[in-house]
Parts: structure tokens; sequence; C-alpha cells
């Protein structure tokens, strides 16, 4: 029996991971293929070819339909790549110079300058440019690489690039890929100002995620083993696609992935603006905002303290002393982004305790920082927090689940999977399958690993909690 699939390829720093899946959600196959890691230095340069890209992709796709152990007819490609990547192409669409990654900082003078520039821009969307976005990295290009700056003809995103080499359609891009680049996704448009800056000739086409492209090239249908005729679908970044594979998908639904730092990401009909430029929106695929933000806070408290350690082992002390009365605010680097933005502050840890405790205290204290950072959202005018979407390496203790249950007084779920490439593989399948209804693909083709519900009888006592964490903060001069 022949098997309906769509394939969701992701490509990222280190190379690429492909995923076959059916409308029911079921991965037929998947595979990754490594590439060189970027070339970075001390002065915040981070490059990568960008040729790579392109066959790392296709190895990722060949290897996963070599997985097949049945006949499968796919009918669309969708993709994504980190966001705040860009290449320089010549008439010919090859690439001029590496690409810039996504973690290239050296473009804060123009990062600056672009704030002033586009002040007014920055107002309206919600958000300031930082030294990694985009659009301070092609100043940064024109500046610091003049000759190279004038032969090129386009510039692409990393996900724009794979769709041309795809497809042979160059120039296209969607909202998510294009934000940090300046799009205004509230006009849906480039600003006029990019007239003034001699780049609006060079800037992609912007069209709305899940947009048919063009075809899989047939060369490319044959090297890698597929059918003729397969719909290439404009993507989005990295983060969206994992917060598509989460399953979150109503209003007031947020995926908030927990790994060496705490991501939020949460549904919103409306566009929310911070004054302090921390929280940024991405058009959600499926209609509204996917308002985002990101605290300093999160696992990489653990791998300081308790580096050797059995957490298995310290887990399970923790669900037995929980709940504790002892405070900490777990920022083991100097600088915090959100709840508050301050870029001097030192994180407070009570290191007298024996490390059973101390480690509950850690566990507690991300919690407690989720929390608060939740609170933040609110008061911005998102809608009412109803559940989390838990994911990152955090996420896989069930007792930290249970934890940040009882401290979010929110049922927390973990998904099944929040593999960037399921996340555009299920954007792909709500046009192929579910008649371009994005909510039904998720509910559709996403699961449900575990649901932790919070024990209400803890309620009281993290609402204290979280109150004489924020007191403590201010004594310590955290907060102004």
């Amino acid at each position: 029996m022949m098997q309906e699939a769509v394939i969701g390829l992701d490509l990222g720093t280190g190379g690429a991971r492909a995923v076959a899946v059916t409308s029911e959600g079921k991965i037929l196959s998947s595979a990754s293929h490594i590439t060189a890691p970027p070339f970075m230095d001390a002065s915040g340069r981070s490059e990568q070819l960008a040729q790579a890209w392109q066959a790392c992709a296709v190895a990722a796709m060949e290897k996963c339909v070599e997985g097949f152990t049945e006949p499968v007819h796919v009918h669309a490609v969708c993709v994504d790549a980190t966001s705040g990547t860009v290449v320089f192409l010549d008439a010919e669409n090859k690439p001029l110079y590496p690409g810039l990654m996504h973690n290239d900082s050296r473009s804060g003078e123009e990062a600056a300058y672009l704030n002033d520039f586009l002040s007014a821009h920055c107002r309206e969307v919600g958000s300031n440019f930082g030294a990694t976005f985009s659009l301070a990295k092609i100043l940064w290009m024109k500046r610091h690489e003049p000759k190279t700056f004038e032969k090129t003809q386009r510039i692409c995103h990393q996900s724009d690039y794979i769709l041309g080499e795809l497809t042979g359609e160059y120039g296209v891009s969607d909202p998510s890929n294009s934000l940090k680049s300046g799009f205004n996704i509230v006009r849906d448009s480039w600003p006029r100002e990019f007239s003034d800056l001699g780049i609006q000739h060079l800037m992609p086409e912007v069209k709305a995620s899940g947009t048919l492209v063009g075809t899989l090239k047939p060369s490319l249908s044959k090297k890698i083993g597929l059918n003729h005729g397969i719909e290439v679908l404009s993507g989005v970044t990295d983060s969206t696609a994992a917060f598509l594979a989460s399953g979150a998908h109503e209003q007031g639904d947020f995926c908030n992935t927990l790994g060496t730092t705490l991501a939020y990401k949460g549904i919103s009909s409306e566009l929310v603006h911070d004054p302090e430029g921390v929280v940024y929106c991405h058009r959600h695929p499926g209609g509204g905002w996917l308002p985002g933000g990101a605290s300093n806070v999160g696992g990489a408290c653990l791998r300081v303290f308790f580096p050797d350690r059995n957490l298995v082992e310290l887990d399970r002390h923790a669900a037995l002393r929980f709940p504790s009365r002892d405070l900490s605010y777990p920022l083991v680097e100097t600088g915090e982004r959100f709840p508050f933005k301050n870029d001097r502050a030192q994180g407070f840890i009570p290191m007298h305790l024996h490390e059973e405790e101390l480690h509950l205290s850690l566990l507690q204290g991300v919690a407690l920082v989720e929390r608060w950072g939740l609170e933040r959202f609110s008061k911005l005018g998102m809608p009412t927090c109803s559940r989390i979407y838990a994911t990152g390496s955090g996420s896989k203790s069930d007792v930290w689940c249970q934890i940040r249950s009882n401290v979010l007084q929110l049922p927390l779920i973990r998904p099944s999977s929040t593999d960037s490439a399921f996340g555009v593989a299920v954007l792909a399948g709500s046009k192929v399958f579910y008649d371009g209804d994005l909510a039904k693909a998720t509910q559709g083709m996403t699961r449900v690993d575990r649901e932790f519900a919070p024990h209400t009888e803890f309620s009281n006592w993290a609402s204290e909690m979280l109150e004489a964490l924020k007191r403590e903060c201010y004594e310590k001069g955290l907060l102004s």
C-alpha cells in the first residue's frame, strides 16, 4: 500500500535533518547529516559555507528516503533554518561570501544605528534590532566588505537559499525568516527607508509561510529517490518550527523551551508591544502572532553546580523534599533579558545548602522565573496562559516538570516530538492534508508524551514565593 507523506527539512549550524510524516503524524523515516561547524573567532565572527547547506540538506533527504520500508508518495517539502543567518549571492545565485550565521555578533554598531534610523519601524513592530539580527549583518557587510557587497545581486536567508537550491526559484522568503532583516510584519512590507540604505533591490519577496515556491528539481528528485512533482513550500525559522511541533494551537497556549536558558513563545490574536524591545512577535503561520522572549536562567545552573552528579538521584530527593522556602535566582552568567532587563544582573543562590536542598532550590528557582515571565507577558497584553507545552532538555525530567506545573499552577504538556523538522512537516501537512487549517493539522499530527497537572495545595505557596523572589531581586539591586 502506498503511504502519503510530506517531508520536513531542518537546517541548523551542525547539519540538516529530514523527517517524512503522514497525515496522522506517523513518522515513516527520519535522518540527519552532519556538516562542518561554522568558523568562529573572538571578534564575534561565525561563518559557514552556504554550499555546504545544500549538500547537507540533500544528503539528509537521501538518508531519509533510504529509510522507507514501504512505497511512499511525497507531496511536499517544507524548510526551516536558523534565524538571522544570511548569504550574499551574485547574478548567477552563487554565494560571494560565507554565510553570516545566526550567532555572528560583529554588527553591534550597525544594530545601534538601525534602532535610531528605523526607530518608527521598531515602535510599530514592537522590537529592536540586536547585533545578531540579519539586517545588522547586512549593513556590516556593506561597511566592512564593500567589494563583496557591490557584486551582490541578491540577499537570502538560509532558508531562502535552500528553497532556491531545491527549486531554482531564488528570491522568495517568509515573514518568520524576514523578521530580523527588518520586514514590517504589521504592514507586510519592507520599510521604505531601505531605499536610503541601498538594499531595497536586494531583499527577497516575502510570501506567507507554507506558500508554494516551486517544485523539486527533477535532477534532485532522481538523486534523492523521490517521485517527481513534489511541491516545495516556504517555511519558518527553526524556533517557530519547534513551536509548531509542540502541539500548541490555541490562543493562550505557550511553548516554553527549557534548555541552557528558558525561551518562551505563545499564541496571541494581537501584536504584543514591549517598551524594552525584549519581547518580539513572529507571525503565526496559522494566523495571529507568536510573542516570544528568553531568560538567561535555565538548565545551565545544573551543569555548573552538578556537572558530574546523577541528576536522576537528585530529582528523587527533590520530589520528596518539595516544596522548599529556599530562594534562588539561578542565573550563572552576568546579565538578564527577561522577565526583566539588566545587563549587569548577578544571580543569587543559597550555597550554604546541602546538595539535595540546593538542587531543589535551583529547580524551584527556574520555575519561579518562568512564572514571573508569564506574568510579564500578561502585563504586556497577552491572553492569560492556559497551559504550557514543555520542550527542551530540562523537560525530560518528570520531577522538574511536576515542580514547574506546581509553581505555575498550570497544566504542563510534554509533546512526543519537539523536532523542528517535524514542525515544518506539520506546516506542510496543513496545506496538503488539512485544507490549509494549521490548527487542525497540529491536532491531527502531534502527540502528547505526558501531561502534568498542578497540585492546587501549592497555589498560595507559589504566589508567596514569587513575591518573595521579586523582593529579594529588588533588595539586591537586580530591579530598579
